[in-house]
């Protein structure tokens, strides 16, 4: 009997949907969802600064490959952080700039889709060089 009821409620779990991962926000960020259009090229302009940030948030499907370059007016303090929400331990960036400021190669898996979340920020360590940064990033699908 105890099997029959483990097996309904396994059955019952693998037909509900997974429910969509929503990324912890700091405070004062705003998330904007992004698609991408049908050439696969998009470029988007904000500003970042302690507690008035922005974050975005793509969908990639499986087997997709993207490009994605940020551009920053104080590119010496700003930074760029990519997560999969969609990976089982979301605190592993997928890709964090440095100083090199090379672009990002994400490479979706064939078999699921990605749901990455796109963090410009601004370090508050640097020293006073104004309240943020101006930043332009460039999106691309290559594959």
């Amino acid at each position: 009997m105890k099997t029959g009821l483990a097996a309904v409620i396994a059955f019952l779990l693998a037909a509900v949907p997974a429910a969509a991962v929503e990324p912890e926000l700091y405070r004062g960020e705003r998330l904007v969802n992004l698609t991408l259009p049908d050439d696969g090229h998009l470029t988007k302009a904000g500003w970042t600064r302690g507690g008035k940030a922005v974050a975005y948030r793509l969908k990639v499907p499986a087997g997709a490959e993207m490009t994605i370059n940020m551009t920053a007016s104080a590119s010496r303090f700003t930074y760029l952080v990519i997560f999969d929400l969609n990976d089982p331990n979301p605190e592993d960036a997928l890709y964090s700039s440095d100083s090199r400021r090379l672009p990002a190669h994400i490479f979706a898996d064939a078999e699921k889709d990605m749901d990455l979340l796109i963090r410009p920020f601004f370090a508050k360590q640097a020293p006073r060089r104004g309240l943020g940064s101006h930043f332009v990033l460039e999106i691309k699908r290559t594959k």
